[in-house]
């Protein structure tokens, strides 16, 4: 199948470690963890608000804090997606990235991270074939111990699209040029041929009564993480002439 343990390796004394009673006897709630996600806060910060925002393609970075002694790996998990985290970004933080799609209407999800210890060897294997990670405990193996409860936090993955209206000068438009500045800093220029055929980002309709409408949907790299993002349209009409239209893009 193409597949590997994370780890293989037994305790030679489990007793050593201080809080392995409470975990054989069956306490489940050992060691005290925190989830975190980069999703909410401009310039990359992370936070542990339980309900976070992501745009369209955005990848998230989430991160479980726990008792270094009491974890071994942590299993994130996403839309029936599982992923086992072995080793920590630093000691007692294990951290999993994923990017977020949607179509034109929101889409909210639930993200999950459990902390486990081995009892024996671990019991998720990697499956190389697939690249997904499966749970396949032994048969004569004792079960990995959760050491504290399932930590949740729901991200809602969204994107905005850009509208605007202008009548005709001399016939349908010839070229746009779309200005987009974040408010936290970082500015791009996109430019584009409205006769040159369709494009994913762009669509131009019309003329209704004489009036066109021009759509450009930004992809999470062209707009703010929080607050707005200013959209500067340069549109070159067919008699040569440009207009200008402004407007706000906010984002949560």
């Amino acid at each position: 199948m193409g597949s590997e343990l994370l780890v293989r390796h037994r305790y030679a004394a489990l007793a050593a470690i201080g809080l392995m009673g409470a975990v054989v006897s069956g306490c489940t709630h050992v060691a005290s963890a925190r989830m975190w996600a980069d999703s909410a806060r401009p310039g990359g910060a992370f936070s542990t608000e339980a309900n976070q925002w992501v745009y369209d393609g955005e990848p998230v970075t989430f991160e479980l804090e726990c008792d270094p002694g009491a974890v071994d790996y942590v299993v994130f998990g996403v839309d029936g997606e599982e992923h086992v985290v072995g080793v920590g970004a630093v000691k007692g933080r294990y951290r999993w990235t994923r990017a977020f799609q949607c179509g034109a209407e929101p889409r909210t999800l639930e993200v999950y991270a459990i902390p486990f210890l081995i009892r024996g060897e671990c019991d998720w294997i990697k499956n190389r074939t697939d690249d997904t990670w499966d749970f396949y405990p032994g048969r004569n193996d004792k079960a990995d111990v959760r050491t504290d409860r399932e930590q949740t936090m729901k991200v809602t993955c969204y994107r905005k699209t850009l509208r605007f209206r202008f009548k005709g000068r001399g016939g349908a438009p010839k070229q746009a040029t779309l200005i987009l500045t974040r408010s936290e800093g970082g500015r791009d220029d996109i430019t584009r041929d409205l006769q040159a055929g369709p494009d994913a980002s762009w669509a131009v309709t019309g003329p209704d009564d004489g009036i066109y409408s021009l759509t450009y949907t930004p992809s999470y790299q062209q707009v703010s993480r929080a607050g707005a993002t200013h959209a500067e349209l340069l549109v070159r009409h067919a008699d040569g002439s440009t207009e200008r239209l402004e407007q706000e893009l906010e984002t949560p």
